[in-house]
């Protein structure tokens, strides 16, 4: 299967820094492009009687091994909104990645 890392998104990483008084904050990385291929977007929604209806939506993705890309990045997919990264696999010649969106209500 050929990959084509053609489609421009956006990464944003969290990094946890302990503080005075050993208080942990986080602070958000400035955001870097990466190029990747979106091999496939699945959704899946569930409503219960008068409940707000809930949405899944789970992008499988792959980017080049000398990309960065780690659990709990955030992925802004174009046309597809943000994502979270929830899985990472390395192969051969390239990254597997599963990431996860999830909407409530009449978002």
């Amino acid at each position: 299967m050929i990959h084509r890392m053609n489609a421009p998104i956006v990464l944003t990483r969290n990094e946890s820094v302990k503080g005075v008084r050993n208080v942990v904050t986080t602070n958000e990385l400035p955001p870097r492009t990466v190029y990747g291929c979106v091999r496939d977007i699945q959704s899946n929604s569930n409503q219960n009687n008068t409940d707000p209806a809930e949405w899944e939506y789970k992008a499988s993705l792959a980017f080049s091994l000398r990309d960065d890309i780690k659990k709990d990045d955030t992925l802004d997919l174009p046309g597809h909104g943000v994502f979270v990264v929830s899985d990472v696999k390395p192969g051969r010649q390239f990254f597997a990645v599963t990431a996860m969106q999830w909407k409530r209500g009449a978002e």
